[in-house]
């Protein structure tokens, strides 16, 4: 019995000394592994940010340069006929959208979507209105009408998808 004292006297200290290491240990282990996430996440943000930003500008400039307005400007309407403008209009949508499609890996699926819909509403304009005009028309016939019909509707997928891009940028980015 006083041999089992003796080893108890001195292994259980020892055990008491062994288990408030560990403890220790562990504890300094989560800690460095907090700072250690910490400073990834740090460093990833500073990465990301300046990348993520230039995905919004990027797209919020894909979205101003379909405005009406602004896609027609851009080409010179009275020497084209409708057909031959709305073929260069849609090629222009197609080709900006195509140039900005990596940018959706920097902003949310939600806004990815509204830009999606943004340039299939903007190519469906141009085809709806060059079908209401007669054969033959004019490039600058086929501008105005498109230029009209979409000032006349309110809410359209561009202004939705600008707001949402600009939502969704203040809220990442601050």
């Amino acid at each position: 019995m006083d041999i089992l004292l003796d080893i108890l006297k001195y292994t259980l200290p020892a055990a008491l000394v062994v288990f408030a290491t560990y403890v220790v240990i562990k504890q300094m282990h989560n800690e460095n592994e907090k700072h250690r996430r910490y400073e990834f996440l740090r460093t990833s943000a500073q990465l990301i940010t300046p990348a993520r930003l230039q995905a919004y500008e990027r797209l919020t400039l894909f979205i101003e340069r379909m405005i009406p307005d602004n896609l027609v400007m851009r080409q010179p309407c009275s020497t084209l006929t409708a057909t031959a403008l709305q073929s260069q209009l849609l090629e222009i949508i197609r080709n900006e959208y195509e140039h900005n499609v990596s940018q959706q890996l920097y902003v949310g699926n939600d806004v990815w979507i509204m830009v999606k819909n943004a340039k299939e509403s903007m190519l469906q304009l141009v085809n709806s209105c060059a079908t209401r005009l007669p054969a033959g028309s004019s490039g600058i016939a086929l501008a105005q009408l498109i230029i009209e019909t979409y000032n006349a509707a309110s809410g359209t997928t561009l202004d939705i998808a600008l707001n949402m891009l600009k939502k969704e940028m203040n809220e990442r980015l601050g």
